[in-house]
């Protein structure tokens, strides 16, 4: 089994703030940083930090060389990554302020995945792989279709949530791994009760597994006709940005390995709990040695 996670990859952008900037307001940061930075980066990162063998495939842009560097170093395989020389690299705005945070994206070349380029890097993989997906690209519902064809297992991270999500051939997830906001939006409701999202979702997705995160309060495991629940670790948030990243990356690694969704649910919650005390968002994911 291989791992293929179809993701974006973005320059980060990251200023620490006294408080998040207003309608109509200029203010300076405390901090700024530039860090390497897109869910799909973050996820690869995870999953081989977590100790997983993961092919990283994308665009990045002809200032992307770095991100192909960094993802070498920890042993991410970009066979798969292009660098489209006409197209700058996506790249995120990052406020900080008090352990949250607030994103602005700008896609880049992660909006410019074709088909020739999806029919290219599938070619390499075959039934019974697992293909890992995020928001943050373009033609994701191609991605899918071809994927499904293959026989691959998909599984996807809505983030972020919007109605794009509505156009894929959502049939063919084997998994969602999804916050309580976006939960919330996949079964098209506006309450924050987390019971009646769970019913919502059983009712709606009653051939897929969903992970749901419930930031503070943990996160659940639905699926298999049974709703598994885990408490969050108790830390003080530095910055949350890629918590939930690490989560997708650890839970993945450690349910793969043996389908036990009881212990990936432990070991995510534990690795996402490391991340948050951290700056910055590849770097401040966990390594397996930092878990045990």
């Amino acid at each position: 089994m291989k791992i293929l996670n179809f993701g974006s990859l973005n320059y980060d952008h990251v200023y620490e703030m006294e408080h998040f900037v207003l309608p109509k307001e200029t203010i300076s940061s405390i901090n700024y940083s530039r860090n390497f930075g897109g869910k799909g980066l973050n996820q690869s990162i995870a999953l081989a930090k977590a100790g997983m063998e993961i092919y990283h495939a994308g665009r990045v842009g002809s200032d992307g060389q770095d991100f192909i560097d960094y993802l070498n170093r920890y042993n991410v395989k970009t066979d798969y990554l292009l660098k489209d020389e006409n197209e700058a690299t996506g790249h995120a705005i990052i406020q900080v302020c008090k352990g949250q945070n607030c994103i602005i994206l700008h896609g880049g070349a992660n909006q410019k995945v074709d088909d020739k380029q999806v029919d290219e890097v599938l070619s390499h993989f075959e039934k019974g792989d697992v293909l890992l997906l995020q928001n943050e690209i373009s033609n994701i519902a191609y991605i899918m279709k071809k994927a499904h064809e293959k026989g691959m297992k998909i599984v996807i991270n809505t983030a972020p949530m919007d109605d794009k999500i509505f156009t894929y051939p959502l049939e063919f997830v084997d998994i969602y791994i999804v916050n309580e906001v976006e939960a919330a939006g996949l079964v098209k409701t506006k309450t924050n009760d987390e019971k009646e999202i769970i019913q919502l979702i059983q009712k709606q997705y009653p051939n897929s597994k969903v992970v749901m995160t419930v930031g503070e309060k943990g996160a659940y495991f639905i699926g298999d006709d049974k709703v598994i629940h885990e408490d969050a670790k108790k830390v003080e948030a530095i910055d949350t940005t890629a918590a939930g990243d690490t989560f997708t990356g650890y839970f993945l690694a450690s349910y793969l390995d043996d389908n036990d969704p009881i212990k990936a649910l432990k070991i995510a919650t534990l690795a996402s709990s490391i991340t948050v005390q951290g700056k910055g968002a590849a770097k401040s994911i966990p390594s397996i040695e930092d878990l045990k």
